[in-house]
């Protein structure tokens, strides 16, 4: 492993103690969305910097348009709490907190290199990464809405199902976004074939400690936080399997 990986790798740890210091997600996101850039660079090339870009004007459109007009992507009327402690005091248009496009970025980063990961390891496909990456996507809702509503209280629906008070169009909704920036990012991206590289384990270690939140909700109702944990840890699973596949290729 040279300087550069371990560089990438310290640097890719530092949000979460930052986050557990001072609670503050805007310094988190800053620095995560550092890692973010040398990682993708360093594995995909500059092209990578198309993708992140696309993520934040694609999902700030849909959040926007959702929030400012009766045409809603979600489905269902939301709001954020602006006021929580969550937030900085800046937003666009006074309903759409700016950290909430950096979040975005950063999860549809992480299912991203998850669904590149299971692709090469399986089925090199360009087509298979542009579908598998928003449905992990959604994988990472399961457990992000339920917290965000019912415990952290960042934003509410207006009315949801039985699944924690969620509409089931608001993942349709994420998969819609997902969906949209990974078909657009693959004109820019023709497809590539990578080596094994450390840093792939990365993104599947920060899908695994998303997974950390559903002790959160647990009390709430054990059997659909089980429910909704299942999707995660199968694509956990999946990616590190493919991680091993593709290490195992190489050698």
């Amino acid at each position: 492993m040279d300087l550069i990986n371990i560089l990438i790798i310290t640097l890719s740890l530092l949000p979460f103690l930052v986050m557990r210091m001072t609670k503050k997600f805007i310094l988190f996101a800053i620095i995560a969305l550092f890692a973010i850039f040398l990682h993708g660079i360093f594995l995909f090339g500059y092209q990578i910097l198309y993708f992140l870009l696309i993520i934040y004007v694609v999902s700030t459109i849909v959040e926007l348009v959702s929030l400012k007009t009766r045409f809603n992507c979600f489905g269902v009327k939301y709001s954020y709490n602006l006021n929580h402690s969550f937030f900085i005091k800046m937003n666009l248009l006074g309903v759409y907190p700016i950290e909430i496009s950096f979040a975005w970025v950063i999860l549809k980063y992480i299912s991203f290199n998850t669904a590149f990961l299971i692709s090469q390891a399986f089925l090199p496909s360009p087509i298979f990464v542009i579908f598998l990456t928003p449905l992990i996507l959604v994988s990472q809702d399961l457990i992000i809405d339920p917290v965000a509503v019912n415990v952290a209280k960042m934003w509410e629906w207006e009315k949801g199902t039985k699944y924690f008070g969620i509409p089931w169009q608001n993942f349709l909704g994420w998969y819609l976004v997902g969906f949209i920036s990974s078909l657009i990012f693959s004109f820019v991206d023709t497809g590539r074939v990578v080596s094994f590289s450390y840093l792939f384990i990365l993104p599947v270690l920060f899908y695994a400690l998303l997974l950390q939140n559903v002790n959160l909700i647990l009390k709430l109702d054990k059997t659909k936080t089980i429910l909704g944990l299942l999707p995660g840890i199968f694509w956990t699973f999946l990616g590190t399997v493919s991680l091993i596949v593709i290490y195992l290729r190489q050698i």
